[in-house]
């Protein structure tokens, strides 16, 4: 039987954010504004400037009215992607609307801060924005959430942001999952990112390393010898394969005497390969240690983090611990 796909945006944000508007457009240097003809939804008037909006509103505010979102996930924006929707928004106007709600002075930004960096580049003297009333969780999960759903935000910004969710408003690894609609071991791995030191995190957010250097990296555990790979990692372009090799000679054959061998054992070579899918599978470090003495025994080691991993682990075991 087909299974439902479970949808990631609530109905409400996503109506909200999807609603066509009309918007007053700047025309060029010494030309009158001109109005552009984008269709509007009978289902959702615009509110005048004199009238009090209720929540569900949709109403034309100044941006010079609307503060930042405190909760914004995204910490870097690509200039030249700003630029090529101001250009959108100055030749088709604002499609969709911003999402606010009521602040001390003027209105908070919930999601859209990119249509409302655009509209400034523009010139705009209003933009359409859909006003609601909710709490400083549901803002922060909210922003989030429209992030991540058109994946818009770097590893670490999302790790960052996850942070905040379970630091702020004590959600569960789980919660956070079904908010954002990811499994749990994602948000797991994630979250693990925010123990790295700052020059990996800043290799993350500029897309030097990936999410899987980074995952790689956090096995290094003094600082001096992580930072000494880092700058070998990004200078010689190394695969997440490659680090994945370097990482695990430094950490299982450190001290060792033995030469090295020129022969790769097919059995070591097998068992590598499978420590890496099912470290993928779980989530999580996976370690397969065979006796040499007697290949047929040996142990295998999964690591977790916290006990909401931990649970998560069993029950991709299949027990339950109930």
């Amino acid at each position: 039987m087909a299974t439902k796909k479970k949808r990631r945006l609530g109905r409400g944000l996503g109506s909200m954010i999807n609603t066509p508007v009309k918007v007053d457009v700047p025309g060029s240097v010494g030309e009158p504004e001109a109005p552009v003809a984008v269709a509007e939804s009978p289902a959702a008037p615009v509110a005048s400037v004199d009238e009090d909006p209720s929540p569900g509103s949709l109403i034309l505010v100044a941006p010079s009215d609307v503060r930042p979102n405190p909760y914004q996930p995204r910490k870097v924006f690509d200039e030249s992607a700003l630029v090529s929707l101001a250009d959108s928004i100055r030749s088709a106007g604002v499609m969709q609307p911003v999402v606010v709600r009521p602040a001390s002075v003027g209105y908070e930004l919930i999601a859209g801060e990119r249509r409302l960096r655009a509209a400034e580049i523009v010139g705009l003297g209003h933009i359409p924005a859909v006003i609601q009333d909710v709490d400083d969780r549901t803002a922060a999960e909210w922003s989030i959430i429209e992030n991540v759903q058109r994946e818009d935000l770097n590893p670490m910004e999302r790790a960052e942001a996850f942070q905040h969710l379970q630091d702020q408003f004590g959600l569960t690894h789980q919660e956070i999952a079904e908010k954002v609609g990811l499994n749990r071991s994602s948000v797991t791995n994630h979250l693990r990112l925010n123990e790295l030191d700052e020059a990996t995190k800043e290799a993350v957010r500029t897309s030097a390393l990936s999410m899987g250097h980074a995952r790689t990296m956090l096995a290094v555990g003094s600082l001096s010898v992580r930072a000494k790979m880092l700058r070998q990692c990004l200078s010689n372009h190394w695969s997440v394969r490659e680090l994945e090799r370097r990482v695990r000679t430094l950490t299982e054959g450190a001290g060792s005497s033995k030469s090295p061998k020129t022969d790769v054992d097919p059995r070591q070579s097998n068992l590598d390969d499978l420590q890496k899918k099912l470290g993928e599978h779980l989530g999580t470090r996976v370690q397969i240690h065979q006796q040499a003495r007697n290949p047929g025994r040996g142990r295998m080691v999964i690591e977790f983090y916290d006990l909401d991993q931990f649970d998560g682990l069993l029950s991709q075991l299949g027990y339950n611990n109930a």
